[in-house]
């Protein structure tokens, strides 16, 4: 295992705006419809957080206890959101494990970036940091977004270690007593990446006769959105299906907010989900509530 404190003070002395510097945004943005600067932005601030040194030795300090040889872990990466697998990069590298990436054809410059500069500042770490893009093979676990909908994938990437994401999941408990601060992060967590993202809130737990206008209020700060073309295209879209099938729902001009037993909305959707008692709902979100799942799944190992 490489030096674990030489590892942190050479990623907590890299020079983060220079590494994301203002071409390879754009670059990134040209590549992908999906991303803006805000967004990378965003991505970038969360880099920054989770770099701090004090951070990091936090997080080593949930590994230092486990004394193994050190794995190769595949890590299948999406780019539905910039720098959507840092964390898993960082905390595999934390761990002292190997991080093997498999390209997406979505996000191929920002992560790869990163990962430039800190071998060089780093060399040693060259065998340990390795990206493709063929099919990954000669891996000790994996970690990817959910394959429910591909069997064969499924059933071969079970039998090794996995961590399979599930997507559009992303819950959220409104009480209705809420501040506007609370409601302001509400809808940072509903519009950040334009809601694709894996921990992105589509589907909200409201209580009967809730009233959304402070929601809907709150939400109208996001409107710029809607001037993304793709995103707007989905809006519109879902809206004329709502209209066509005479599904209740309320639209605020650039979302839907529809009535539903499933948990699965599209882009431009959320699904609110109406409770009775405020206990039952909070055991349940209390025994579903999100945590770090690289974390978790690579103590598991």
């Amino acid at each position: 295992m490489k030096d674990l404190e030489k590892l942190i003070n050479v990623i907590n002395s890299l020079n983060i705006n220079e590494i994301f510097n203002s071409e390879l945004i754009r670059k990134s943005i040209y590549n992908n419809v999906w991303f803006t600067e805000k967004n990378i932005a965003d991505a970038i601030s969360e880099v920054k957080r989770l770099t701090n040194s004090e951070k990091m030795r936090q997080i080593a300090a949930f590994f230092s206890a486990k004394s193994q040889k050190s794995k190769k872990i595949a890590v299948v990466m999406t780019g539905t959101t910039p720098l959507e697998n840092f964390r898993d990069f960082l905390y595999i590298l934390l761990f002292g494990n190997v991080f093997l990436g498999k390209n997406s054809n979505d996000d191929p410059y920002l992560l790869k970036a990163f990962a430039d500069a800190l071998i060089s500042a780093y060399p040693e770490l060259k065998s340990d940091i390795i990206f493709t893009d063929r099919p990954i093979t000669n891996f000790d676990a994996i970690i990817m977004n959910d394959i429910a909908g591909n069997s064969v994938l499924r059933e071969y990437f079970e039998k090794v270690p996995h961590l399979f994401r599930s997507q559009n999941l992303g819950l959220y408990l409104i009480k209705g007593d809420e501040q506007p601060s609370d409601l302001e992060q509400l809808a940072y967590k509903c519009f950040i990446n334009f809601g694709r993202g894996n921990n992105s809130v589509r589907n909200i737990f409201v209580p009967k006769n809730y009233s959304f206008e402070p929601l809907l209020n709150t939400f109208a700060k996001w409107d710029f959105i809607k001037d993304n073309a793709r995103y707007f295209n989905n809006y519109e879209y879902r809206k004329s299906a709502c209209l066509i099938g005479n599904l209740q729902h309320i639209d605020n001009g650039f979302v839907i907010l529809r009535k539903s037993d499933d948990f699965n909305p599209n882009v431009s959707e959320i699904f609110y989900h109406e409770y009775d008692s405020s206990q039952e709902i909070t055991a349940y979100f209390e025994k579903n509530k999100a945590d770090d799942d690289t974390l978790r799944f690579l103590l598991s190992l």
